[in-house]
């Protein structure tokens, strides 16, 4: 799974899932999607922070370790993915609405504000997944290439990072270059974080069909050169969950 600040929690196809007409009220009302679901996510951030922040006992040392780590550790479950989704349609129908005082937009805004705060209690009763060594989503790969025995291609590439548990970040975004014969592809990483340990190359003839490159992780310091792709496992979907902290002053009513 991906983490909080990975990046975008959701992307438009998520939002005309649950409103198939948000482009065209975005496109008429002048509203930018990504800049809505930006401001949702930092204002599911705070909120995030403030229940965390809420479950550490007083004076706890902990309480500075949170304020540290923010949300980096927080995963994207789905009942938070679905939270963004409703927190963002809720915003961009209150801008339409500001915009034109039209009670069609308003009724819209009511209802997706009421399924954000909805979806806000189930998260917490569900329960936020964090992750005990986190690892964030890498920077896309630099490539490049080398004298070789190899034939000329075009590569998608991306990286995950690793930790010592063995643990894989989310998949970067794929970088793509294309080599001539007698030249190899070299991958290298960027920007590694504190706790990263080594990296992983995925590769593939198209961005759908991404294979592992090395059999064992990459050091820090070192690149990565392919001459041939490798049939190697798919990506995974990042970190699962170490544990959740669960909203248990909620009593269930039957």
């Amino acid at each position: 799974m991906t983490l909080f600040n990975d990046g975008p929690i959701s992307v438009t196809l998520d939002l005309q899932n649950f409103e198939s007409g948000i482009l065209g009220v975005a496109s008429t009302e002048g509203i930018d999607l990504s800049g809505k679901s930006k401001l949702a996510q930092d204002e599911i951030a705070n909120e995030l922070m403030l229940f965390l922040l809420r479950r550490l006992p007083v004076r706890d040392y902990q309480w500075n370790l949170r304020r540290t780590r923010g949300t980096s550790d927080v995963v994207v479950t789905m009942p938070l993915k679905q939270w963004h989704v409703h927190k963002t349609l809720a915003l961009v129908y209150r801008d339409a609405y500001n915009n034109q005082l039209n009670d069609r937009y308003l009724k819209k805004w009511n209802e997706y504000e009421r399924l954000a705060k909805a979806s806000a209690e189930r998260c917490f009763q569900i329960g936020v997944g964090l992750v005990g060594d986190p690892l964030p989503k890498p920077d896309a790969p630099g490539l490049s290439t080398a004298l070789g025995l190899a034939h000329g291609a075009t590569y998608y590439v991306a990286i995950t990072w690793t930790n010592t548990a063995g643990q894989e970040s989310s998949l970067s975004d794929v970088a793509t270059l294309t080599t001539t014969d007698s030249e190899q592809l070299v991958v290298t990483s960027s920007n590694s974080p504190a706790n990263a340990k080594g990296w992983n190359v995925y590769a593939g003839a198209a961005p759908e069909s991404l294979g592992l490159q090395n059999g064992a992780p990459v050091g820090l310091t070192e690149s990565w050169t392919v001459s041939t792709l490798n049939a190697g496992r798919r990506p995974g979907a990042g970190q699962e969950p170490s544990w959740f902290f669960v909203d248990d002053r909620v009593i269930e009513r039957g």
